[in-house]
């Protein structure tokens, strides 16, 4: 894994472009968070349309506001964040042996309550797409937030093991609630060390190939799998 440090940049550039790209990113996990949670939001009553309402507000302020800020301030493209057809099929290839990881654990898991009596179960056609498609965008803006924006920014302006670290640690937050689902099957332990082992993996992935579109494809066909599944308990 190469890094892609700026050593010809002063270091003071460098902590400002770092403490830039980590700012920016907890700004806009915070709007995404307390906008929804304070009830700024005018989302419809309906909790299906809700759930999607939610995750289209989530993926704005982590993922479309981080990427607009990164090419106006850092004047990086896309590309330069994984967001490129290079190395498209070898990205997906590795992403779906990643995420099959999950799926077996998950698959694994499926006795515990809290999957088996999940409330997709007893959804209809029209809710089921609906969530489908909510679960979709966050599972895409998971990666482009954490494998693109942090993990490939940090990387150009970082030592590695910073951009890693602060990776896994945001990949980390953003899977509690995966972590309390598997946690009654796996263990604590056994739930996070799979979190983060998900999380390492996709990393070398994503610095391996510098693209996370990949990811993002393999990321959603787990999850749309995985809610098939409980809809076929």
């Amino acid at each position: 894994m190469k890094n892609t440090f700026h050593q010809g940049l002063p270091a003071s550039a460098n902590l400002n472009m770092v403490l830039g790209i980590v700012g920016v990113c907890l700004l806009g996990i915070f709007l995404a968070w307390f906008v929804t949670d304070m009830g700024l939001l005018p989302l419809p009553k309906d909790p299906v349309h809700a759930a999607l309402g939610g995750a289209s507000w989530q993926f704005f302020t982590t993922v479309v506001v981080l990427y607009w800020w990164a090419a106006k301030r850092l004047r990086l493209t896309p590309a330069d964040l994984g967001i490129t057809r290079d190395k498209l099929g070898k990205s997906i290839a590795l992403g779906c042996l990643l995420y099959t990881l999950a799926l077996v654990a998950f698959v694994s898991c499926s006795n515990d309550p809290l999957i088996a009596q999940h409330g997709l179960r007893h959804a209809n056609t029209r809710d089921t797409a609906l969530l489908l498609l909510s679960m979709s965008i966050i599972a895409a803006g998971t990666d482009l937030t954490t494998r693109g924006f942090i993990l490939l920014g940090l990387a150009r302006y970082s030592p590695l093991v910073f951009a890693i670290v602060m990776q896994n640690a945001l990949w980390y937050i953003g899977h509690l609630n995966e972590i309390a689902l598997l946690s009654g099957c796996l263990s604590w332990g056994g739930a996070v060390g799979l979190t983060l082992t998900l999380g390492i993996l996709g990393d070398v992935i994503a610095l391996k190939t510098r693209n996370v579109i990949g990811l993002v494809v393999a990321h959603v066909v787990l999850n749309v799998v995985m809610m098939l599944y409980i809809k076929s308990l």
